[in-house]
């Protein structure tokens, strides 16, 4: 196993979460070479969305983030792994009027990958919040297609904005899910969104138990009142006879499919501007976990040769 971190704070969690005794890591994944990674079956990558998304300047591949997709093309065209797991916002598929995904199609194609690709949203995997991906899976053995896409079970909630405005200043309704954890957004509320809650439906949330999606309220407003703003005429917050208030840190990572133990880990090492940021960059955990399974369950139908 391997992995390989830029944001040092990113990788003082990921070493904090997980095990990495003996494990390949480097840094930057432009100086990986490729003869020195571990024996491998499976190439994770997220390279920065910025780059594709509605809210950057969509700079694509002339953004030096967007050309970070080449590295690790780099690296499967050299050792072949037999799977590759891609993600970055859906903002990549139209991208330059759709040539920038033909671009990267064509580029693993060229390498003997067949590639299947969904946008899924999070809140269809058992966390309340609304927040589209796009994955791309490829494979070298054919038996695998149509094995993992698609995913076609889909929550029936929605997002209910009740004031408009721009980021940081929407207000939604705690009747529905939580709009996209953002890692870059400027103002208060500008990561999390900002929600019209009332005294009675502040209460905790537990996401080790299957979402009240009826009720998003119940599902992640804590039990305080830590955050509420009231004065009047500040964009973040409108004291109307009820409150306005942001996501607190611990309530973003939940969102984002975490645990109490694992975010217990990280909240006395990272600030809140840090673990705001790692929620918003994170991928949700019950989406990849979901991927991997089915990946993991056809890899042991190709090795038994049962398909």
């Amino acid at each position: 196993m391997g992995h390989c971190e830029l944001d040092r704070n990113a990788e003082r969690s990921y070493r904090a979460l997980f095990d990495t005794k003996g494990e390949w890591y480097c840094e930057d994944i432009r100086n990986a070479e490729p003869e020195q990674l571990p024996e491998f079956d499976l190439l994770c990558g997220g390279f920065p969305c910025q780059s594709f998304s509605v809210a950057g300047h969509r700079g694509g591949f002339s953004d030096p983030r967007g050309t970070l997709f080449f590295e690790l093309a780099r690296l499967a065209e050299a050792r072949k792994p037999a799977y590759l797991l891609f993600e970055n916002v859906p903002g990549l598929l139209y991208h330059d009027r759709g040539r920038t995904f033909a671009a990267i199609l064509h580029e693993l194609e060229g390498m003997g990958y067949g590639l299947e690709w969904q946008v899924l949203n999070s809140r269809d995997f058992g966390v309340p919040q609304s927040r589209k991906r796009v994955y791309l899976i490829g494979y070298l053995d054919e038996r695998c297609r149509g094995k993992v896409f698609p995913f076609t079970e889909t929550a029936g909630t929605s997002l209910k904005q009740i004031r408009s405005g721009s980021q940081g200043e929407r207000v939604y309704s705690c009747e529905g899910v939580s709009c996209t954890l953002s890692s870059e957004a400027g103002g208060f509320g500008g990561r999390t969104g900002l929600y019209e809650v009332s005294q009675d439906n502040l209460c905790c949330v537990d996401m080790n138990e299957k979402p009240e999606f009826t009720s998003y309220a119940r599902c992640v407003m804590a039990k305080q009142n830590g955050g509420i703003r009231k004065r009047r005429r500040e964009a973040s917050g409108v004291w109307d006879g009820k409150r306005i208030r942001r996501l607190t840190p611990r309530e973003c990572l939940r969102l984002q499919g975490w645990t109490d133990d694992r975010i217990d880990r990280i909240v006395s090492l990272q600030s809140d501007s840090q673990i705001y940021k790692q929620a918003g960059n994170g991928v949700t955990v019950h989406v990849v976990e979901a991927i991997g399974r089915r990946l993991a369950a056809v890899h042991r139908e190709v090795m038994e040769g049962s398909i």
